[in-house]
């Protein structure tokens, strides 16, 4: 009976965890995008340009923005979101207020789970006084 009980457990313990890290967000390579004028992500700045979108390697919250080049690069905070229905392809979300271009989520596609970055301190003192438009822009798998 004990090892019935046993193994009862031991399967719900590890169909728990399937179902657990199939629900998280997940850039499995790399996402492109094409920037036409500067952005902020989080607290930094970042030129107009090409960049990819990556998982950090310690921790799947957090994304690297970087220029294809390699530099400059930004680590930023995020926390799961889910898309949009009507969106079913892989894009950004930008927050635009009068002053301040802000990425503001990833969505990898798919229907896949997406990210919503950490706001910067540019984005908060901007939300202050006005309420951004969206805009969105589609990214490519790299």
């Amino acid at each position: 009976m004990r090892t019935v009980t046993g193994k009862l457990l031991l399967f719900a313990l590890s169909m728990m965890t399937i179902g657990v890290n199939a629900g998280h967000a997940q850039i499995t390579n790399q996402l492109a995008f094409k920037a036409a004028q500067p952005f902020t992500v989080g607290n930094t700045t970042l030129a107009a340009g090409s960049y990819t979108i990556r998982q950090a390697e310690f921790d799947s919250t957090v994304l690297e923005i970087a220029s294809t080049g390699g530099h400059p690069a930004v680590m930023v905070d995020t926390v799961s979101t889910q898309p949009e229905s009507s969106q079913g392809s892989s894009h950004l979300v930008f927050n635009k207020y009068k002053n301040v271009l802000a990425l503001s989520q990833i969505f990898p596609g798919n229907g896949n789970t997406g990210y919503t970055l950490v706001q910067g301190h540019p984005e908060q003192l901007a939300a202050k006084t006005e309420t951004p438009t969206k805009q969105t822009v589609p990214t490519s798998a790299k």
